[in-house]
């Protein structure tokens, strides 16, 4: 069985999309799902390595190996939004106009979260914020594998 793609969108693929990606990936083995995520940025660096320092210290005390946060920033592209099944972006108002003038139409496509960055909420709020939605997210998507309804039925119900 093939695995379905979960994208993590932020703005530099640094913090936040990297953290989700980490967590997710490490904790969906415990849920049997058929799911795995990979993360990108709509406006990412290209210097090889960057990981967000918060990213790794809140990785190593949960003793979460850092390859599970990928190994560098990766710019968004068309493909990475065709290839994924679920696309969540990290702040609405962050990222949301950016999909629209990066691949419009796609903005219209994703899910949003409000875990703003750290100019906006102290890193171990995003962090706490990002694994209790990992968390909730991995229930739904088992729920989802289990039930006649859809994820995205099942992802629109919790949002709203």
């Amino acid at each position: 069985m093939q695995k379905k793609l979960i994208l993590f969108i932020c703005t530099g693929n640094i913090y936040r999309s990297r953290y989700a990606q980490a967590l997710f990936n490490f904790y969906a083995p415990n849920y049997v799902l058929g799911w795995e995520a990979f993360s990108r940025g709509t406006a990412a660096s290209n210097v090889s390595g960057l990981l967000s320092p918060y990213v790794k210290e809140a990785l190593i005390q949960k003793n979460i190996p850092l390859f599970y946060a990928g190994k560098d920033p990766t710019q968004l592209t068309l493909n990475d939004l065709q290839n994924a099944s679920l696309r969540i972006a990290l702040r609405e108002e962050e990222h949301k106009e950016a999909l629209r003038k990066l691949f419009p139409g796609w903005e219209n496509k994703c899910f949003y979260w409000q875990i703003a960055d750290v100019d906006i909420l102290p890193p171990n709020q995003a962090l706490n914020r990002i694994e209790k939605s990992i968390l909730e997210l991995l229930e739904t998507l088992l729920k989802a594998e289990i039930s006649p309804l859809s994820t995205a039925t099942l992802l629109f119900n919790r949002q709203a």
